[in-house]
């Protein structure tokens, strides 16, 4: 293979690669660097890779490449190690990189350093991770609901059922079957309810914006939230998934601008755009810093708004900042009509 084709490689390799002296300046890097970093390969040329690493991880860097370089092996990719890069405008993401030795026919030494973001895989598997997280948790409210609700109601029927057996007046009787209807009653409310969370009926029976409409009145009859709507007509446009994800998306949205806005109040927008429907909620909360959430890990929800969007061929976005409140907008292609998926 003549030098030509290692270039071509070289530069298509979808990680970064970078080629580092002993002294850790860096002799070659492809375009992959330049896009993952933010710093032209002309800037990067005889500048010390530490450019690349965290500032308060430089000083540390320094050790590790001279004890690398002192005994250099192969390290590869994944190699259980935390590590972080910096982009020229400060912000940094998480890496994974691989090193190895190379000797040029001079005998000069050379690193080469494979580096790939894993950016999108942490979120990934974090979301993953979490979604494993909240199923359990569903499974335990449900639990916990059936047991302090449900299994306390029939454990109160069949007392109840014992002493009408007992009950030797027909007045008796009369009151205890009118006590044992309404415990009945109580208790298919109770299942209902359990089941609504689950998968609400109105999608399939009454449509999105019904649906939407029954969830924001509960939240108003619980005194959890006092929401507005703007609900348009959306349905015909959506078949069954669509609709089921963007409730999801709107409940959780909700969800979250109870729990962190500070405010009690938000608003829910249904609506057509061209060709695709639109579903907004909007608080006048807080609002925090997207990209600080994203990285510590706290965007997990928001990573599951996304993928919500997603795999309904949509896309999610969230406009805030602190003090300036939080809009989240899902927006999916029409579907056509009759329920069938474009």
């Amino acid at each position: 293979m003549d030098p030509g084709e290692y270039q071509a490689i070289f530069e298509a390799s979808p990680d970064g690669c970078l080629v580092v002296d002993p002294q850790g300046v860096i002799r070659a890097a492809n375009a992959r660097v330049e896009e993952m970093f933010g710093w032209s390969v002309e800037e990067l040329l005889g500048r010390g890779v530490e450019a690349l690493v965290p500032e308060a991880y430089r000083e540390a860097h320094t050790g590790h490449r001279s004890r690398y370089g002192a005994d250099p092996h192969n390290r590869p990719m994944g190699a259980g190690l935390d590590l972080r890069g910096q982009h020229k405008s400060g912000a940094t993401f998480p890496v994974e990189i691989s090193l190895s030795p190379w000797s040029r026919d001079e005998g000069t030494m050379r690193i080469i350093c494979t580096v790939r973001d894993v950016t999108e895989y942490r979120r990934l598997r974090n979301f993953s991770e979490g979604a494993m997280q909240a199923s359990e948790e569903e499974r335990q409210r449900i639990a916990r609901e059936l047991h302090d609700d449900t299994a306390q109601r029939l454990a109160t029927l069949l007392l109840r059922v014992r002493r009408l057996a007992e009950e030797s007046t027909a007045a008796g009787r009369a009151a205890l079957l009118a006590e044992i209807r309404e415990e009945i009653v109580d208790a298919a409310e109770g299942v209902k309810r359990m089941a609504r969370g689950l998968r609400p009926p109105e999608i399939e029976e009454l449509g999105l914006a019904l649906a939407v409409a029954a969830h924001v009145r509960s939240l108003s009859e619980g005194g959890q939230q006092v929401v507005e709507t703007d609900l348009g007509v959306v349905d015909p446009y959506l078949d069954v998934t669509t609709k089921l994800a963007l409730y999801r998306i709107v409940q959780e949205a909700l969800s979250n601008a109870r729990r962190h806005s500070g405010s009690n109040q938000a608003l829910v927008r249904l609506f057509v755009d061209d060709d695709t429907v639109v579903a907004e909620v909007t608080d006048e909360g807080r609002g925090f810093l997207l990209s600080r959430a994203m990285d510590s890990g706290g965007g997990l929800g928001l990573v599951g708004l996304r993928e919500r969007a997603s795999m309904v061929g949509g896309r999610l976005t969230i406009q805030t900042a602190p003090g300036e409140g939080t809009i989240v907008r899902a927006v999916v292609p029409h579907t056509a009509l009759g329920g069938q998926r474009a």
